[in-house]
């Protein structure tokens, strides 16, 4: 394949939810695709996908802390930018994720498109603010959810995604042995993800065993250790295991029974669809995304930060013989990466015709 690249900027460098969808897209775009992204698991992901990946300097991800220090490092990512650009010639930038969107703005382009991608909802405040002006100058705006697409805010009309997943490699598994049940917690091990509730619906269900799969981030090494002392205390004693980081989930969701999810406002939720392509039914908070995901009968939703209700959402999931064949159903439904990553080449092409 040849011709002028899309130019798919990434500020992280890690393979979360966001950057899985980035590769789905682009290995799915039609046209040629380079990756700018930090050395990491995405820069590694997307060299064995057969795209071309520019390495760019690591920056911390939490960009909390000192006002230089953050303006610094969006203004590196800038100069980052800039730069590819004028040795790439791409025929887009698709700045993937609000630092991206912040960098592209300020790179100065020219008249190259800019194609904004948003998959978190905006933190408030003057970052928000920024966000939205920079986001008011590109010429297009994806979000992955109606969430976040309401709370950009822009006037011009924003393309929601809504990702999806290969559901020929996403298939149901059979169920584990009805007991005991065990619930899945999948996502990073930082404070918003909100692992620490999940702990606390397992309290509440003597019956229930926990696997909680995932990392912490830098600078969330502390929150991580406290899931860890509170999962030693007497009423969760011997049922919650942290295998971390799974660079394959499914096995994990063959051996359990549900999602657990406790995001108070998670902006979409990759891992919930995912469960659901695997025959799984989520529980999870009842705002942003999984509003969006979890219908027709495929899991259930609580009140966000609530634990109880949330341990009765886990109990009525356990006794839904059909809640797996369910969330199967709406994952195929809604859910296949053929139909998204469609809708995110159709945006490009709209932009450089």
């Amino acid at each position: 394949m040849s011709g002028r690249p899309v130019l798919f900027l990434s500020y992280s460098g890690v393979l979360g939810g966001a950057e899985r969808v980035l590769l789905d897209c682009a290995t799915r775009l039609g046209r040629p695709a380079l990756v700018a992204c930090p050395e990491g698991p995405l820069a590694e992901a997307a060299g064995a996908a057969g795209l071309t990946v520019e390495p760019l300097a690591q920056r911390p991800l939490q960009l909390r802390g000192a006002v230089r220090t953050a303006l610094r490092n969006l203004a590196g990512h800038s100069a980052d930018a800039r730069r590819l650009v004028e040795l790439h010639q791409p025929v887009l930038l698709a700045a993937w994720g609000s630092r991206a969107v912040l960098a592209a703005a300020a790179a100065r382009t020219g008249a190259l498109p800019v194609l904004a991608v948003h998959h978190d909802l905006p933190p408030g405040g003057a970052v928000s603010a920024a966000v939205r002006t920079a986001t008011r100058r590109a010429a297009g705006t994806v979000a992955t959810s109606v969430a976040v697409a309401r709370a950009l805010r822009v006037p011009h009309d924003v393309l929601v995604l809504h990702p999806g997943v290969d559901l020929e490699a996403w298939r149901p598994q059979p169920l584990p042995p009805a007991q005991p049940p065990r619930a899945l917690v999948l996502g990073a091990l930082v404070p918003w993800k909100r692992a620490d509730l999940a702990l606390e619906v397992a309290a509440r269900m003597p019956e229930l065993q926990l696997t909680v799969a995932g990392a912490p981030l830098p600078g969330t090494e502390d929150f991580a250790e406290a899931l860890r002392g509170r999962a030693w205390r007497e009423d969760l004693l011997g049922r919650v295991d942290f295998p971390g980081a799974l660079e394959d989930p499914r096995a994990a969701l063959a051996s359990a029974h549900c999602l657990l999810h406790c995001a108070d406002a998670e902006p979409f939720g990759m891992v919930l669809v995912e469960s659901m392509s695997c025959g799984r039914p989520v529980v999870a908070a009842a705002a942003a995304g999984p509003l969006e995901i979890v219908r027709d009968g495929a899991g259930r939703l609580f009140p966000p930060g609530d634990a109880d209700a949330a341990a009765a959402a886990v109990r009525a999931v356990l006794a839904d013989a059909g809640a797996g064949a369910a969330a199967r159903r709406r994952a195929e439904a809604r859910f296949s990466v053929e139909a998204s990553a469609g809708r995110f080449a159709r945006a490009v092409d709209a932009l450089v015709a």
